[in-house]
């Protein structure tokens, strides 16, 4: 009941900040030039570019509200101004994100992405979405195959049998490489006589998943991959986010862990 409590006393005050930063963006470039960096009034002018006096009255606004304090003529903001801001940005970034990839985002079976990656999903604002075109209709499947004949291990959820990706991985295997797979129980006894899983490296995890908890995950050293199925259950052969960035490889491989540890 405490924290309840305290929830709602605290509510007015939380929503009037709410209401109140984002109306002004001339308030928000002077908090987000401040979240970079602590500066006096005269370089928060040369840095936004804002007229002076709007600085100075605006400034002396957030002051009073106590969202910047000031020190020896240098602004900063509060330790909950920073938390807000942060947050503020990264919402920027997740919507620009969202916007970019909303072609394999809307209208597709997202939701068996796992909980923590959702969480996380802001990470992977270096990704990239490929699409197939009229040329090569089968453009996402042969850079799948490429990723896995360079990679030095692999984690993958496979949720479909394709001889290309087995025969790719029993390569990969022959160079004892570790490999480590996911894959629906219903395909078990196809992909084991495709795929030479008797190797010690390779490991294969079948697990009993339905059409909504699927998704196809390639993670290497070099590169993830990650495509959905369409809402009416068809795979979506024709697009794939991808991306060689360190911290999304790191996010995808994430995403196998939390993937696997939410359906054993």
């Amino acid at each position: 009941m405490k924290k309840i409590s305290n929830t709602v006393e605290n509510y007015d005050s939380v929503s009037n900040d709410i209401k109140f930063l984002p109306k002004s963006m001339i308030r928000l470039a002077i908090l987000k030039t401040l979240y970079e960096c602590p500066m006096n009034m005269k370089e928060v002018y040369y840095e936004t570019k804002i007229n002076y006096s709007a600085i100075s009255n605006t400034m002396h606004m957030l002051e009073l509200r106590g969202y910047i304090y000031r020190e020896n003529s240098c602004y900063f903001l509060s330790n909950a101004m920073r938390i807000y801001m942060a947050n503020m940005l990264r919402l920027g970034e997740l919507m620009i994100l969202l916007e970019r990839i909303a072609p394999i985002s809307q209208d597709h079976i997202v939701q068996a992405l796992p909980l923590d990656s959702i969480y996380n999903f802001h990470h992977l604002d270096d990704v990239n979405l490929v699409e197939s075109d009229g040329l090569n209709v089968y453009k996402t499947y042969d850079l799948i195959e490429k990723t896995i004949n360079k990679a030095n291990y692999l984690n993958a959820i496979l949720p479909f049998s394709y001889n290309n990706f087995n025969e790719s991985i029993n390569k990969l295997a022959s160079k004892n490489k570790e490999i480590h797979l996911i894959s629906p129980s219903d395909i078990k006894e196809f992909l084991l006589k495709n795929i030479k899983a008797s190797k010690s490296n390779v490991k294969i995890d079948f697990l009993d998943l339905d059409e909504n908890d699927c998704l196809l995950l390639v993670c290497s050293d070099k590169k993830m991959m990650l495509g959905f199925f369409k809402d009416d259950g068809v795979y979506d052969q024709n697009r794939l986010l991808t991306s060689t960035n360190d911290e999304c490889i790191e996010w995808a491989n994430e995403l196998f862990n939390n993937f696997k540890r939410e359906n054993m």
